[in-house]
């Protein structure tokens, strides 16, 4: 049997969690260096997720062809049924993150339970949109008053998910996916 890690799913599966790993430090110094981390952290969240996105279209099965056509496009891998085990994952963190966060007091405008896959959901479209739609304002200048998720909920979430993904690979097997985390 071929060793997860030596597969084009398990070599983007742990660069994923190595970019959501960069992108989890950069956010917690943030509270110390500024708001001058905000967007190397969600250029290394969106790269991360677009890596978990195509380690979860390799590990069912799609050829790197067929991978390679979705570009840096998040938002149509996201979509696809296939995905379904990573879109699963990450709303299942998103919850743990958001109750965890209440339940610590970090943040005073914690996230509700009724608000998390909501929020979660259109928090990851606008990281899809950041990352490899339009003008690629996550690489390049554009409209300073862009506004985009917030990140420590954001990053906390995905960075669960790859973590997920690189210690249980087999969960995201869409035949093996049951709805739960």
């Amino acid at each position: 049997m071929q060793d997860f890690f030596s597969t084009d799913a398990g070599q983007r599966a742990s660069m994923a969690k190595q970019y959501l790993e960069g992108a989890l430090t950069l956010d917690a110094a943030q509270r110390v260096k500024g708001q001058i981390l905000f967007l190397p952290t969600l250029a290394l969240a969106g790269h991360g997720l677009e890596l978990m996105l195509k380690a979860c279209l390799f590990l069912n099965g799609k050829s790197p062809a067929e991978v390679k056509k979705y570009g840096h496009i998040i938002a149509k891998m996201c979509a696809l049924d296939i995905c379904e085990p990573i879109r699963g994952h990450v709303f299942a963190n998103a919850s743990w993150v958001a109750a965890e966060e209440c339940a610590n007091g970090a943040y005073p405008d914690s996230i509700k339970e009724a608000e998390v896959l909501p929020l979660i959901k259109e928090y990851v479209i606008a990281l899809g949109k950041l990352h490899g739609e339009g003008d690629f304002p996550l690489r390049y200048p554009v409209d300073p008053n862009l506004e985009a998720p917030r990140t420590p909920f954001l990053v906390k979430s995905l960075w669960g998910a790859a973590d997920d993904l690189v210690k249980r690979p087999s969960d995201f097997r869409l035949s093996n996916f049951l709805g739960k985390a």
